[in-house]
Order: structure tokens, then C-alpha cells, then sequence
């Protein structure tokens, strides 16, 4: 017996206009049927369908991606807290809480690129054993690095620590081994850390490359050749064109090309993430995160040339992918991972429903790119229904309120608020919550907690 989802406006993610749904048909976890448009509105149910929901009024659509969610992080103020503090088998629990977080969001796919330990991993796979709910996860472990890249955060004489998000490989035989190892524990890909910001090396900001063409080519080599996918960190634009060459699936950033290289990648194919909801929520927010003023207008600078670059991109056919950066103080798992398709919209260009796509069907890339991101036939039955019309107004899709129902995998999700936590266990006691870094995601202020 099948389930249906019937009515409503459907948005199926692939960029087709909006169409009168008259079903979504579900058999187990896949869908296996979707019927619109005006002339199918009177055709009745197939006998002994169950309706799961009827979504007269409402907006369907597939459920959100976020193709760069650092699910290990733990709403991070700083590196050292990012990587120092708790213990691997707390930011497993504490991550699987945020998971949950993210998942009653809308949101029912993840990319994690990058974290401390495995994670990543151990949350993906709790999710698929159906010990808890949560997004589909594709996890990475820690970034392969050098000491100019990013993710080398500490001086020389202190070091990496195992617990940080950064894998030190300064040469050839480190970085195969490292990505040995990482397939050996279950990555499903590989994260390199392609260029590095350096108060010392790039004195007036900026970023530069972290690794030799030579150096990219063998560490995506042998990720393909175990099986393994790759993607990078790049800002630096040579380091994009390094990956390029060396054959990277997938790239985030790139916020300083040139427009020269910024037509190879638009010629390569190879998707970008830019993760502008990071910055940008720094330069509107920073302060309630304890960054220096000096560091918020840093970053300010840097979105003014990121938006010029970034709006370029999209007018030479770059492919771009929705992702947050979520997981840092300033990005809080289950507040803003709709804000990306908005910044699409506002300062690239793009129209509501090519953002829709891009933080659907285009961000599945990073994920399950057959599987997932949009409703088609064959797809997972990841759905979201929404309150209102998100071509209309892009921004609804970040009230939470708004979100009438979500079925990850043709499973309904209950999407009950947790109960609150604090960022720290010891916390409590001081009476520092941890919705003090939360934000009110639909007029982009702080929240009255």
C-alpha cells in the first residue's frame, strides 16, 4: 500500500516553476510517483492509498540540503574551544543533540566537510542504524593541511592536536597515509584544506594556497582510487585552479578569484560552495559572539569582494551549492541553514526559485546526488511542507514556525523544540544558556532569551 501526499503548490527542486500538486506517492522510503498541474487537480487517489498529509494551502517542497554543516564544532566561539575542550565520546553526543536540531529545521541532508575526530562518522552512522533522527550525513574527517593552510592554527612548537580539526601532512607520504586512514575509518570524502589566511604570510588579508598542484593531484589520486571524494577549502583563486587541475569534485569558497579564474571554473563544471552565511552573520552579528570589531570590519571588507566575485561567478554559469559553515557561535545548528538560499537571492542575483534549487538538487551534489534534493521518481522521500510561498518570500524557509511537516525517507519527523541545553555542562551553574547564540532567523535579531 502506498502513502500520498496530496495537494498544495509543488516545488519539486529540479528549477521548474511552481505547479498545483495533486500527489506525492511514497512506497517505502522512495518516492514512486508524483502527479501536478491543473489538469490532474479532479483525478482521484489510487484505490487504498493512505493520505499522509493533506497540504491544501501550504508549499511543497523537497527537504532542505546543507552541503557545509560542521556537525562536531559545537557552536565554537573560538579555535581552542573548537578544538581543545571535551572529550571525543562527548562531541559524539553532543553532536548527535545537534543533529536532531538540524534535522527539525527542514533540513534532512548534511554535508559535514571536515571536524575532530570521527565524528562525523559516528553520527552518520547511528542516524542510518535508527538509534536517532537526524539528517542524512556525508562525513569527512580532518582537513589535510600544511602550515599554511587552514586548520594549522597553533604555533609550530605546540602543534596539531589529534583532538583538532586539522591533519598536519607536509609531505607526500603524510598525505597518503592520511587519506589511507581516512577511508580506513569510513569517510565518504576527503577534505583538503587548499589554501590558509595568514596575518604573516598575507599581512593585508586575503588568503594564499596551501599546497602544490603536484601535492592536490596525489591526494585526490588516491581518494579516487579508494573509492573516496574530495573537496576543498579554497578562497585563494590560484588554489582554486590548483584544484581544478587536480581534478577536485567539489570546492568551498572561492570568495578571492579573479575573474580569469573564475571562467575556469565556471568551464570546469566543478560545483562551488561559497558559505556566505558564515561571513555574513559575522559582519551582522559578530559582537554577540565576542569578535573584535576589528575582525568584524576585516570580514565586512572581505563580503564586498566576495559579493563581486561570488555575482560574477553566477553569471558565467558557475554551479553553486547551499552551505552554512553551521556549527560556530555565530551559526547555530538548526537556526540557519535556510539564510544561504536567501543571500543567494539578495546579493548575487539569483531568482527564489534558482536558489531553492541550489539549496536542494544542486546542494544533494555534496551528498547523495542521485538520491536526493529533489521530488522526482526513484528519489528518497525527503519532504518538506512550508507554511506560505518561498518564491514569493525566500525568507520564510528560516522561520521554523513555518514548517508544517517533514518526512525524511517517507518517515514523519517530529518536529517538537528539544529542550534547551547548555553549550558546556558546567555552564549551568553559571547560568549561561546556550540560547543566548541563538537569533531570531527571520528579522536577523538577537532573541530575547
Amino acid at each position: 500500500m502506498s502513502d500520498f501526499i496530496v495537494n498544495g503548490t509543488l516545488i519539486d527542486g529540479t528549477g521548474a516553476a511552481p505547479t498545483p500538486l495533486r500527489w506525492i506517492e511514497i512506497a517505502g522510503e522512495r518516492i514512486v510517483g508524483v502527479v501536478s498541474g491543473e489538469e490532474n487537480l479532479g483525478r482521484p487517489l489510487p484505490e487504498g492509498g493512505r493520505v499522509l498529509f493533506d497540504a491544501t494551502g501550504l508549499t511543497v517542497m523537497p527537504g532542505i540540503v546543507d552541503a557545509h554543516c560542521h556537525i562536531s564544532y559545537g557552536v565554537a566561539r573560538g579555535m581552542e574551544e573548537q578544538d581543545l575542550y571535551a572529550s571525543a565520546e562527548y562531541r559524539a553526543i553532543r553532536a548527535m543533540w545537534h543533529a536532531g536540531q538540524v534535522l527539525r529545521a527542514g533540513v534532512t541532508s548534511i554535508c559535514d566537510p571536515g571536524g575532530s575526530w570521527n565524528v562525523a562518522i559516528a553520527v552518520r552512522d547511528a542516524i542510518k542504524a535508527g538509534m536517532f533522527q537526524g539528517p542524512r550525513v556525508a562525513a569527512a574527517a580532518r582537513y589535510l593541511t600544511t602550515h599554511t593552510g587552514l586548520a594549522d592554527y597553533y604555533p609550530t612548537w605546540v602543534g596539531a592536536p589529534k583532538s583538532g580539526v586539522g591533519a598536519i601532512t607536509n609531505d607526500v607520504q603524510a598525505m597518503l597515509t592520511e587519506v589511507r586512514a581516512q577511508a580506513k575509518n569510513g569517510v565518504d570524502l576527503v577534505k583538503i584544506a587548499a589554501s590558509g589566511e595568514s596575518s604573516i604570510l598575507s599581512p593585508g588579508g586575503g588568503s594564499v594556497p596551501a599546497f602544490r598542484r603536484e601535492e592536490l593531484a596525489v591526494i585526490v589520486d588516491e581518494a579516487h582510487r579508494l573509492g573516496k571524494r574530495v573537496t576543498a577549502h579554497a578562497r585563494n583563486g590560484q588554489a582554486i585552479v590548483d584544484c581544478i587541475d587536480a581534478g577536485v569534485d567539489w570546492l568551498q569558497h572561492g570568495d578571492f578569484m579573479d575573474k580569469e579564474q573564475v571562467r575556469r571554473l565556471a568551464d570546469s563544471g566543478i560545483p562551488l560552495c561559497p558559505t556566505m552565511t558564515l561571513n555574513m552573520n559575522m559582519a551582522d552579528w559578530g559582537h554577540i559572539a565576542g569578535c573584535s570589531q576589528a575582525r568584524i570590519d576585516r570580514v565586512r571588507r572581505d563580503m564586498e569582494k566576495s559579493i563581486e566575485t561570488l555575482s560574477y561567478a553566477h553569471r558565467q554559469g558557475v554551479r553553486m551549492m547551499c552551505g552554512t559553515d553551521t556549527g560556530f557561535a555565530v551559526t547555530p545548528y538548526g537556526e540557519w541553514h535556510a539564510r544561504e538560499m536567501e543571500l543567494f537571492v539578495t546579493l548575487l542575483g539569483m531568482s527564489p526559485l534558482q536558489a531553492i534549487s541550489c539549496g536542494t538538487k544542486e546542494a544533494a551534489f555534496a551528498v547523495d546526488p542521485r538520491g536526493i534534493g529533489s521530488l522526482e521518481n526513484g528519489r528518497w522521500a525527503d519532504v518538506l511542507v512550508v507554511d506560505g510561498d518561498p518564491v514569493a518570500d525566500i525568507a520564510l524557509l528560516q522561520d521554523k514556525s513555518r514548517l508544517r511537516a517533514l518526512y525524511k525517507g517517507g518517515v514523519v519527523v517530529d518536529l517538537t523544540p528539544q529542550a534547551e541545553a547548555t553549550r558546556w555542562p558546567w555552564e549551568k551553574s553559571l547560568e549561561i544558556s546556550h540560547g543566548e547564540l541563538r537569533y531570531d532567523a527571520v528579522h536577523g535579531k538577537k532573541a530575547a532569551e
